[in-house]
């Protein structure tokens, strides 16, 4: 059976880049993702370079590239008819840095911050963007389902 390799990139949709997109600027390098770039996303799911005509509705954050890793990434991407569901994304970060975070999420914009219920069993912080997509920060020590 083969191993799994991990994610390379995640693409969330979002109703308004512009509602998130300062919450995504603060957070995301906070978790290691510090660079951004800018795309043009069409109705038929292709992405393009922003131009005049093509401004940007796509923001990625992405790791600092080196040499023999592929960075990966994360893309939020505007659809005006979008609904925040169910899904959440949740970021593995080190339990000091959970903390950290935690006290900054509020300020960054973050709704609806709180603990899991057995914070000690499962350490970790659920939250949401300005625009309703839920996300986590797990600090899972290693070997524990």
């Amino acid at each position: 059976m083969p191993s799994f390799e991990g994610f390379d990139h995640i693409d969330c949709r979002v109703v308004s880049v512009a509602a998130v997109e300062p919450f995504y600027d603060a957070l995301m390098p906070q978790l290691g993702l510090p660079n951004k770039r800018f795309a043009y996303v069409d109705a038929g799911g292709d992405w393009h370079n922003v131009s005049a005509e093509r401004p940007y509705n796509a923001v990625e954050y992405y790791e600092q590239p080196r040499p023999g890793h592929i960075p990966c990434f994360i893309g939020f991407i505007e659809r005006g008819d979008h609904r925040a569901g169910f899904t959440r994304i949740a970021f593995r970060v080190e339990r000091s840095r959970m903390i950290e975070l935690e006290t900054a999420l509020e300020r960054m914009g973050a709704r609806n911050v709180e603990r899991s219920a057995d914070f000690e069993g499962y350490p970790a912080i659920f939250f949401e963007d300005p625009g309703g997509t839920k996300l986590e920060l797990i600090a899972r020590a290693p070997g524990v389902a």
